[in-house]
């Protein structure tokens, strides 16, 4: 029997018959098309109809995958710009790669909800440590031309300069407080008593640091000043700056606090002037900057439409 194609009515009719169960035999009859013909074209059909839908619903994941690979590179995104930022005092000892250690090792995604459950091992966490690598190999892919990348690397070194500043920061503010007290004999050694705290020297030196690191931070302010609070029973407290430490000191004599306090802002005044300040308010000022740019950057209202108008390795096909 020669072979022949079937109009669009004819097809619509033998699938409309199947589909109500009726035998080849029955569609031969009713619609004057021989039966085998009809069954090879209603095959036809249903083989046509399941690529369709397999077609559908690979459009249907590859649209959920790129959702959740959008969703994953706009929150490395916010955690990259919520991880930057400047040393919070100026006791930070950390280097950049450290700070940046969650990022790249892959614990921000814990806190995503389609990731499936995190294997706690080191092998689980090495693999966490490679996907978020090749996130972030993927956000750069996307924003290529876009996110200035050199400046996470300037925040970088900034941040490692600062840290190395530092160390001479505290040395600087001890030698210049030593200078004060030491001009009056045997101070150090009354203050140890009085305030009965063995590292005395070192809190004082964690005052004065912590003001200078205030007006740095704020150099519009006025520089921040320490007080000594009368806490009733012949005790003072003394306190540095406006967010005072934790760690400050308690004195039994009244006047003893006001000679330290002003010995530590004479101290922090002159910290403030020197080298060394200047030096590690450039480094903050570079980092601030930086910061500034990746946040206008990596704003998800930018960022969204760059990722859906490129493509990287990753994203689905």
């Amino acid at each position: 029997m020669r072979r022949r194609d079937l109009s669009h009515e004819e097809l619509a009719k033998v699938i409309r018959l199947r589909q109500e169960n009726a035998s080849w035999m029955k569609i031969q009859r009713e619609t004057g098309i021989p039966r085998r013909i009809a069954q090879r074209a209603y095959e036809q059909y249903q083989r046509s109809q399941a690529r369709e839908e397999l077609k559908a619903a690979r459009k249907e994941v590859a649209a959920e995958e790129f959702r959740m690979h959008l969703n994953l590179l706009t929150r490395l995104a916010d955690r990259i710009v919520l991880t930057i930022c400047i040393p919070s005092s100026p006791n930070e000892m950390r280097h950049a790669q450290e700070v940046l250690g969650m990022l790249l090792q892959g614990d921000w995604l814990h806190e995503v909800d389609f990731i499936p459950a995190v294997d706690p091992t080191e092998r689980g966490k090495r693999r966490m440590g490679r996907q978020s690598r090749m996130l972030f190999e993927s956000l750069q892919v996307h924003t290529h031309g876009k996110v200035r990348w050199q400046a996470l690397d300037e925040w970088e070194e900034a941040w490692d300069t600062c840290i190395s500043d530092l160390v001479k920061f505290r040395e600087e503010a001890h030698k210049i407080l030593s200078n004060i007290l030491n001009q009056k004999p045997k101070l150090i050694e009354k203050i140890v008593e009085v305030s009965r705290k063995k590292d005395a020297m070192e809190r004082m030196i964690d005052g004065v640091l912590h003001m200078v690191w205030q007006q740095l931070l704020e150099p519009d302010q006025d520089f921040p000043v320490m007080q000594p609070m009368p806490l009733g029973n012949g005790r003072t407290d003394l306190t540095f700056g406006k967010n005072h430490l934790n760690e400050g000191l308690i004195f039994t004599e009244a006047d003893l606090a006001e000679e330290v306090a002003k010995a530590c802002k004479w101290a922090a005044k002159n910290l403030y002037k020197g080298n060394t300040t200047l030096a590690v308010a450039k480094q903050i000022n570079i980092m601030q900057e930086r910061i500034k740019e990746l946040e206008e950057m990596l704003n998800s209202l930018r960022l969204r439409p760059l990722i859906l108008g490129t493509q990287c390795e990753l994203c689905p096909a």
